[in-house]
């Protein structure tokens, strides 16, 4: 979670200075009302701005599939690598705060757990690009656990006991009721559950070292050094293990045994402007393609587009059938105008057998509208949407809000053979 966050999430910095102002604000206003020392709220405060901005920032990857949460016996072999270590270190301070503003120990780990819970489903839910794995949610209230402690301690050497007692014992057995039981609602109705009986790092083989240490070394350059690597499971990334690998010098993913590249993102996040034209850095984008994609980009021609920041582009590469119905398959490259790649995003689904569409896009887009009673179509195009387990191709249809000028991402999707909308799943 940690690791993922420092190497591909370009705002995570911006992200905590504007939740860091908004939190410590708004603790250090509840703290004067509550007669609480305004310092030790506000340190809590820019704690859960920490917390937030490092765990829901998205990636950029982002994520693509249906949500899903890994479980299973694994979890335990993950707390001593770095990656749970750093989980753990995010959560004392916290707890640490959370005691020490409110005296109600129990209270406050069972509400550490709760947020580490919610913070993992939400991950998912938002597709920021990272898991929700049942390691993390150990690793946090670990962490929670020795900033409890670590507290109570604290105002113990202070002769300033905290508000233990029968209050602290029913307040923290509510608030794990009451938040454990909507967080299960949650994954019960929309995020499956996925076993996973490896952990992060269980067990690591030399052929996998072996990999890791090659391709990094072609991706960021000799002298690289693995930080921390594994076979996992992730079905959102792709139906088979991935091997994960963090570097000193950027994070990838790829499948296992194969080797097929899915992530990649420098460590460093700059944007590095250079001479190179917009012709050059689409050349750039084209040449990491053929050397990483050379199957996948077959038939698809790339694009180049502004990647927001001055001197950064997106070449991107997508497919479309004989009924110009984009293919599930997509590549996004992230090249700067000195020709460096920052990162890069695969998705390698092969071309879905679809019947041809019936439905209009005239059609489609009534449909869509009467979903939003008062708005209006913008762009629509037909793609490749996977309902139930089934491909089928379907209508996207953007929609301008009553009152917006232009569309703010609302998408309906449509089912090209049936009419009907259909949900946001795959």
């Amino acid at each position: 979670m940690i690791e993922a966050s420092l190497s591909a999430a370009p705002a995570l910095f911006p992200a905590f200075a504007v939740l860091g102002l908004i939190f410590g604000l708004v603790a250090l206003r509840l703290a004067r009302r509550k007669q609480r020392k305004p310092f030790t709220a506000v340190l809590l405060g820019l704690s859960l701005a920490g917390e937030t901005a490092a765990t829901l920032t998205p990636t950029i990857s982002g994520s693509w599939g249906e949500p899903t949460c890994s479980i299973g016996s694994g979890v335990w072999d993950t707390a001593m690598t770095q990656q749970g270590l750093m989980n753990l270190a995010m959560y004392i301070p916290v707890a640490f705060f959370g005691v020490l503003v409110l005296r109600r120990p129990l209270t406050v780990l069972a509400s550490c757990g709760v947020l580490s819970a919610a913070t993992e489903v939400c991950q998912t839910l938002l597709g920021t690009g990272r898991s929700c794995d049942a390691a993390d949610l150990v690793d946090n209230v670990v962490g929670a656990l020795v900033g409890t402690v670590a507290a109570v301690v604290w105002l113990w050497l202070r002769r300033s006991e905290p508000l233990s007692g029968r209050r602290d014992v029913l307040h923290s057995l509510s608030t794990a009721g009451t938040g454990l039981a909507a967080v299960t609602a949650v994954i019960w109705l929309l995020v499956p559950l996925h076993r996973d009986a490896a952990g992060f790092v269980a067990n690591p083989t030399r052929d996998q070292q072996e990999t890791a240490e090659r391709i990094a070394a072609r991706l960021f350059g000799p002298g690289t050094r693995i930080e921390s690597f594994g076979v996992v499971p992730d079905p959102k990334v792709s139906p088979r293990p991935v091997l994960k690998t963090v570097t000193d010098r950027g994070g990838f993913e790829t499948e296992w045994p194969s080797g097929r590249l899915l992530v990649s993102a420098s460590a460093d996040t700059r944007v590095d402007a250079g001479p190179l034209t917009e012709d050059q850095v689409l050349e750039a984008g084209a040449d990491f393609a053929a050397a990483w994609f050379s199957d996948l980009t077959s038939a698809a021609n790339p694009t180049l587009a502004s990647a927001g920041a001055e001197g950064a582009y997106l070449v991107t590469y997508r497919r479309y059938n004989g009924d110009n119905v984009l293919m599930p398959m997509r590549l996004d490259i992230s090249v700067s105008t000195s020709g460096r790649i920052m990162a890069s995003s695969a998705r390698w689904d092969a071309d879905p057998q679809l019947p041809h569409p019936t439905v209009t896009a005239e059609a489609a887009k009534q449909r869509a509208v009467s979903t939003l009673p008062g708005s209006r179509t913008d762009t629509t195009f037909l793609l490749a949407k996977q309902i139930n387990g089934e491909w089928r191709p379907c209508w996207a249809v953007n929609l301008v809000k009553p009152g917006e000028d232009r569309s703010s991402g609302t998408v309906e999707f449509i089912d090209a053979l049936t009419g009907q909308a259909v949900a946001h799943q795959g």
